[in-house]
């Protein structure tokens, strides 16, 4: 049953679609705008923080703990925002991104599900919230805020496949084994390749779930590529119109440790600015 009876699942799904929209726009519109971008991004980080520390707390009680790729990204965005941390970043957004989309696709093909899972109307606005306002975080950074490596890419290949195993090893119940809901994981039902049970009723047959399985391996491996990518070329296209302006490249990373390092450097504190190795000997350019 609805959490909302009479609810339509298209009203969902064109909400969730016009929130993905809305929140595009605005990333967009702030291109050129990169201290907006990276205060927001931090307002994000931190309400995002507060808010599923004070959550997974509260939660405890009832044997819920962070399960699904979702509550994992939030903490791994959030914490890599604060503290920063520029290779971390480039996974943190791509976990922001990830997570948005995701729970819009899940809107779009299986909204009734999602409407059924809640537990009141309360809990579905919350779940929402927390997704899409994670997509903004996740976008933020990605055109207007990081400045990521191709070379980096490796990092969220071995971010997903720790996430895998700490998803197996909590399904199994070899930590936390008073979890609440290990059935329900969708890290486990992609594992496994039963994901489109949402969609397809009855047993899925042995191959379309090795197809469901290749075919997400396939999608993360080829967006994580597109990501990089994708930010190279944003960044470019920002420097060549920076320089056609006169502008200096803005080099500020977003981040408590980068803040710390910039201001000790900016009060001649900090000491040492390159090392450089010849001959055995290492030397060093003060500040």
């Amino acid at each position: 049953m609805s959490v909302w009876p009479g609810f339509p699942p298209a009203g969902l799904t064109a909400m969730l679609i016009g929130i993905l929209l809305g929140e595009t726009l605005l990333a967009v519109a702030l291109n050129k705008y990169r201290r907006i971008s990276y205060a927001l991004t931090y307002v994000i980080a931190l309400l995002v923080f507060a808010f599923h520390v004070w959550y997974f707390v509260d939660q405890r009680a009832l044997h819920k703990y962070p399960s699904e790729f979702s509550h994992i990204s939030y903490f791994i965005f959030s914490v890599s925002v604060i503290v920063g941390g520029r290779k971390m970043q480039a996974f943190a957004s791509f976990c922001g991104l990830v997570t948005g989309i995701g729970f819009i696709i899940g809107g779009c093909f299986s909204p009734s599900s999602m409407l059924a899972d809640a537990e009141n109307g309360a809990t579905m606005v919350i779940s929402v919230a927390r997704h899409e306002i994670l997509y903004l975080g996740g976008l933020l950074l990605f055109l207007n805020v990081g400045r990521f490596e191709v070379k980096d890419v490796w990092i969220p290949f071995v971010g997903i496949v720790l996430i895998v195993v700490y998803s197996l090893l909590l399904y199994h119940g070899i930590i936390y084994p008073d979890f609440a809901k290990p059935q329900g994981m969708v890290v486990i039902k992609i594992v496994y390749g039963t994901i489109l049970g949402y969609v397809i009723p009855g047993e899925l047959p042995v191959w379309l779930r090795v197809f469901s399985v290749i075919l997400v391996l396939g999608l993360v491996a080829g967006a994580m590529l597109g990501f990089y990518a994708g930010n190279k070329k944003i960044n470019a296209a920002r420097d060549k119109r920076n320089a056609r302006i006169g502008k200096a490249r803005d080099e500020l990373e977003l981040g408590l440790f980068p803040l710390a390092v910039y201001l000790l450097k900016k009060a001649g504190k900090w000491p040492l600015k390159r090392k450089e190795f010849a001959g055995g000997n290492i030397g060093a350019e003060m500040i």
